[in-house]
């Protein structure tokens, strides 16, 4: 059993950093991406990275450490050591009412983070996860291909869609979808767009109108001449409006039709955050997502001891406080202290679910509260009373 892998599904960022893990320790390992490639659904979207950079530093080998830079957002403000301020406005009169201070924080690409953590990696695409097969001393993952490789312990970082968490939780594995409608897309923006909002904070910042609970976020994705291919006078802006489903206000199928929906509804907006919606091109993909979350239950399953559950597929949160990834990162370093992994093919059943169990309740105790309060800011973003008063939304992000 020892010449068993450590199977990987899911070439996410807690999979793929993992992989990092294990190619440093010399343990085998299979790891399974069901995308085509590392860029098939880049979405758009920017992470913000805090309390889970030590980690981070930690699981990688140095020389890629040294290249972080290459995923960050605005170089510039990353290299003079601006941490950003993640200000919430007041919409109505424009006032900064809250910042979220943060001793360390990096916004970065998702998608160029993903390339980075892949790099020298032997990552299998087109793989997706049909079935898991658990026998006393192995796991065996099914993907629809046809294809089928036994391991030593499988690992389900295999997203907020997980097949490996519908394995795991057969009667409990739908996600809690929230009172929410989003609409977000990204276009290229010049500094006369912008009206002055790359001065406002250089990474993110977000607000919301008193009179109407339309909830705003703003995030850069990339700045003039950040990188080779860069826009060498432009910005990359992702703009997300949001509302309670309790404004009936139905999100239409039509692109077109969107985009003028995001409009209207910021129509009293002061500037700049009116300009930012309002410049948005007619031809910018306006996608609708509903908001909702997921947590797992440390409890072992007696069909499938060695298989395990990280990520997003463990702990699906909103995205309203920024700590999915940073919970994700942490996953693996638990999972590092809780089994020795350069002897995991040769644990027993038994020694390995001690570690896992370990490991479990390690990151409910963490990510748990992370859960339910990315699922109280994203309530509160859409009820201005809650938010002046205090809220999980504009509080600082600590690791628990």
């Amino acid at each position: 059993m020892s010449g068993r892998p450590v199977l990987i599904a899911g070439a996410g960022i807690s999979g793929l950093l993992l992989a990092q893990h294990l190619q440093q320790l010399g343990v085998p390992y299979q790891l399974f991406e069901q995308d085509s490639a590392i860029d098939a659904r880049s979405g758009g979207w920017g992470l913000t990275l805090h309390w889970a950079l030590p980690a981070l530093r930690e699981l990688l080998p140095d020389h890629l450490v040294a290249r972080l830079p290459e995923t960050y957002v605005n170089k510039a403000a990353a290299a003079r050591g601006d941490t950003g301020r993640f200000q919430f406005f007041d919409l109505q009169t424009g006032s900064a009412l809250y910042s979220v201070p943060a001793e360390e924080r990096i916004r970065v690409s998702r998608v160029r983070l993903r390339q980075l953590l892949a790099t020298d990696l032997d990552v299998q695409w087109n793989k997706t996860l049909q079935n898991i097969e658990s026998s006393s001393d192995s796991v065996t993952a099914h993907f629809a291909d046809g294809s089928s490789y036994t391991g030593c312990l499988l690992i389900g970082c295999d997203g907020s869609r997980s097949r490996a968490r519908e394995v795991l939780y057969p009667e409990g594995h739908e996600m809690s979808p929230l009172p929410v409608q989003l609409l977000g897309g990204a276009a290229l923006y010049s500094p006369e767009e912008m009206g002055g909002a790359e001065k406002i904070d250089p990474f993110i910042f977000q607000g919301s109108h008193p009179e109407t609970d339309v909830f705003f976020f703003f995030s850069l994705l990339d700045t003039p001449n950040n990188f080779e291919e860069s826009s060498k006078d432009k910005y990359l802006c992702q703009i997300i409006i949001s509302w309670a489903d309790a404004k009936n206000i139905p999100v239409p199928s039509d692109n077109a039709e969107r985009i003028a929906l995001m409009k209207s509804l910021t129509e009293n907006w002061v500037q700049p955050f009116k300009g930012l919606v309002h410049n948005l091109p007619e031809s910018t993909e306006a996608r609708s997502i509903r908001i909702a979350d997921w947590m797992f239950q440390p409890v072992q399953s007696p069909a499938h001891p060695r298989v395990v559950l990280m990520g997003d597929s463990a702990h699906t949160m909103t995205m309203f406080r920024g700590e999915g990834a940073n919970n994700a990162i942490v996953d693996v370093l638990d999972l590092t202290k809780r089994v020795d992994l350069r002897s995991v093919g040769s644990l027993s059943t038994e020694g390995l679910r001690e570690g896992l169990t370990a490991y479990e309740n390690d990151v409910f105790t963490r990510a748990e509260p992370s859960v339910v309060n990315s699922r109280q800011a994203c309530l509160d973003a859409h009820d201005f009373s809650r938010i002046i008063n205090g809220s999980p939304l504009v509080s600082a992000r600590l690791r628990k």
